[in-house]
């Protein structure tokens, strides 16, 4: 439970401390008085947003701080474990908002995240507050209700996991699609592209072997007549340089018979002569190998026209050419995959949409069992409220789909496949209608206090707060709504803030907030009324700015009963 609560510097509170005990707590004061900025700053500790305009006028930072009390046992919360920290017998928790912006959580002295503060929040405190009345006014809201009341939560936070990754998977699937049609145009051009290179299947280095080659045929009748002047002249019949170097070995030999020092020149001239013989076969080969081939020639050109046509489109050079279907190729073979993208998302957006379907169908089971249940059980309740001839129906309206509009899965959006509608027959003979068009406000607290009583049953949470539960009811109604408030705190340690003395004479705890000026400032002070002040406060509720002595014999009445 809530044992100890402490804010500073929040709103126009200066400073308060406050005890609470288990049972019912009563908070009650004039209008304006601040009651309602204890639970804006017990949000706070829920990890509700923070806002630089909270910080009280001239300060530098507000904080609010809670202990919650176990009572000896401890309780085994998961974030505790994941912050490796061990079972308590009590939770200090701490919040502070800086006038920089910046805002700070703490747990039992360590750091957390926000995030982490508003899990922690969930297993601590309910806050009923009269946003309640506009979450029962708004049939968008009907379903949210029901699956935090039915505790669905959970099966639907899994079906909201499944039903994200559906949604992406035809998200990507709608546009792939939508770069289908450029995409099949893309490859088109690509592989006209790279056929156009395929076909001509140059190689590397071939435009320059073929314009040497068309070279030497265009001069061909050049170098024929070269060669063969150059083997007639090296190796002819009469004066060649074979026939010289010849008569001059001849001699040399001669010569070194007589002086050794001719050897070495006669053999340099006999390889000389060697050489001239190997020259002089190399050209009489060449001059045979040359000759104008007009039909080569013309192949050539062609070829070369070809590749010439290639290099200006995918050049400049030929290595360019083929380093640029390379390239294309692989684009086409990474759009060609595309098809193994869509067949993939195609799949999965299936088996998430089968999945999604099962559970959703599943949830809807549960949904309507839940209504059934949930309306007996609040017709019930409201009949101890006040409202014994009232019927009360939750309607599921299932939406299966359609050949147009869903074929064999239903219609699916983020909370399943459901519309839920509180109908409600205040009087007998009267139709079920929508909640939000016929309920009063009184029907509605009521309304709102009974869900709360189911769902506190079900609630592993300690500590509820009811903020102006009150609202639109008087009289034996709300003593009435005082006695199941009184009910309720036998389980949970129960908040409540009211401004009618039929609830207040219930408390086991009762706390006046009230206001006061000094020095030119405001200040917020909460104290526990004993039992002596206890009378006047509920006669003050009663009504009257003087208060009388029948007033107060009243009052005392009013709390004798309570305690019956």
């Amino acid at each position: 439970m809530l044992s100890d609560l402490t804010i500073r510097n929040f709103a126009i509170i200066d400073q308060i401390h406050a005890r609470f005990g288990p049972g019912l707590n009563i908070l009650t004061g004039e209008t304006g008085a601040g009651k309602s900025i204890l639970v804006d700053a017990i949000n706070l500790l829920l990890g509700t947003r923070a806002s630089t305009e909270m910080i009280r006028t001239g300060r530098e930072e507000a904080s609010v701080e809670a202990y919650f009390d176990f009572g000896g046992g401890g309780r085994e919360l998961p974030l505790l474990k994941n912050l490796g920290l061990k079972d308590s017998e009590g939770l200090q928790v701490r919040r502070l908002i800086h006038h920089s912006g910046k805002s700070r959580a703490y747990l039992n002295g360590t750091a957390i995240t926000l995030h982490m503060l508003e899990g922690l929040g969930e297993h601590l405190i309910h806050v009923y507050g009269q946003h309640e009345h506009q979450h029962f006014l708004d049939p968008l809201r009907h379903i949210d209700i029901l699956d935090a009341t039915g505790g669905l939560l959970g099966q639907r936070a899994q079906f909201q996991e499944i039903y994200a990754r559906w949604v992406k998977a035809t998200s990507e699937l709608g546009e792939l699609a939508s770069r289908q049609k450029q995409r099949l145009e893309r490859i088109e051009f690509l592989a006209f592209q790279s056929g156009e290179i395929s076909r001509a299947n140059p190689k590397p280095g071939e435009d320059q072997e073929l314009a040497e080659e068309r070279a030497r045929l265009v001069h061909s009748e050049k170098l024929h007549s070269i060669a063969h002047f150059g083997t007639e002249a090296l190796y002819g019949e009469s004066g060649s340089v074979a026939e010289r170097l010849k008569s001059t070995l001849q001699r040399l030999k001669e010569g070194a018979r007589v002086d050794s020092a001719l050897v070495p020149v006669a053999t340099a001239v006999e390889s000389i002569l060697f050489q001239s013989q190997d020259v002089a076969s190399s050209l009489r080969a060449y001059r045979e190998r040359v000759y104008f081939d007009p039909q080569r020639l013309e192949a050539i050109e062609a070829r070369l026209d070809e590749l010439n046509r290639l290099k200006k489109k995918y050049g400049p050079s030929l290595a360019d050419v083929l380093a640029y279907k390379e390239k294309i190729d692989g684009e086409r073979k990474s759009l060609g995959g595309l098809e193994e993208s869509i067949s993939r998302w195609e799949k999965s957006a299936a088996e998430e949409l089968a999945r999604a379907t099962e559970l959703a169908r599943e949830i809807s089971s549960n949904r309507k069992a839940v209504a059934r249940d949930l309306g007996a059980k609040l017709e019930k309740e409201l009949s101890t409220l006040g409202m014994k001839k009232v019927r009360f129906r939750i309607e599921v309206d299932s939406d299966e789909g359609n050949e147009a509009g869903g074929g064999p899965h239903p219609r699916l959006n983020e909370k399943g496949m459901d519309r839920v509608e509180f109908l409600l027959s205040p009087n007998p003979g009267e139709d079920l209608k929508p909640l939000a068009k016929i309920a009063s406000g009184g029907e509605l607290s009521r309304i709102m206090l009974a869900m709360k009583r189911i769902f506190a049953e079900e609630s592993s949470v300690k500590t509820l707060i009811f903020d102006e539960v009150d609202a639109g009811i008087g009289g034996g109604i709300a003593e009435i709504v005082g006695r199941k408030l009184k009910e309720i705190s036998r389980q949970h340690q129960v908040f409540c803030i009211t401004h009618l003395p039929q609830i207040a004479c219930f408390a086991d705890s009762h706390y006046r907030v009230a206001k006061r000026e000094s020095g030119g400032r405001t200040f917020v002070e909460v104290r526990e009324l004993t039992a002596e002040e206890r009378p006047e406060e509920i006669a003050r509720m009663l009504g009257g700015v003087r208060i009388t002595e029948k007033t107060l014999e009243h009052a005392r009445e009013m709390l004798k009963n309570a305690r019956k």
